[in-house]
């Protein structure tokens, strides 16, 4: 079984999101990998929202996913993509229950100097303890 963040990564390459495809990378992409390209962050954060009998019976997960691309070459569909293939998903193979997939916030910043765009993704999963 998988941890939710392999799924959430299984689910962003399998959406065969345009010039990204496989290029999805746990906290940082390698040196010689070109834009655009994906990047996540796991376990930024987990609360408890679900109580009973003194149990905690499931947390909230937040997570972030970035995409960047150069700004020179910005697609504003690409973003989309991302968020379609997240937002909602059923995440399959985890060693948990999940019950929500969502993204909660996406913020766009941009480098001119360095001729980046950054979206930045907030994804809260629930799921079983």
């Amino acid at each position: 079984m998988a941890s939710v963040a392999s799924a959430v990564r299984t689910k962003l390459t399998s959406a065969s999101i345009t010039s990204v495809g496989t290029k999805v990378y746990r906290d940082f992409a390698p040196d010689e990998i070109t834009m655009p390209f994906v990047t996540f962050v796991s376990d930024i954060s987990r609360v408890p929202v679900l109580e009973g009998g003194g149990i905690v019976r499931a947390r909230q997960q937040t997570m972030a996913v970035d995409l960047w691309q150069q700004l020179s070459d910005e697609s504003v569909g690409l973003i989309e993509e991302v968020i379609a293939a997240i937002d909602g998903a059923e995440l399959t193979g985890v060693d948990k229950t999940v019950f929500q997939c969502k993204v909660t916030d996406v913020n766009r910043m941009v480098e001119l100097d360095t001729d980046v765009c950054h979206h930045s993704l907030t994804l809260d999963v629930v799921h079983s303890n």
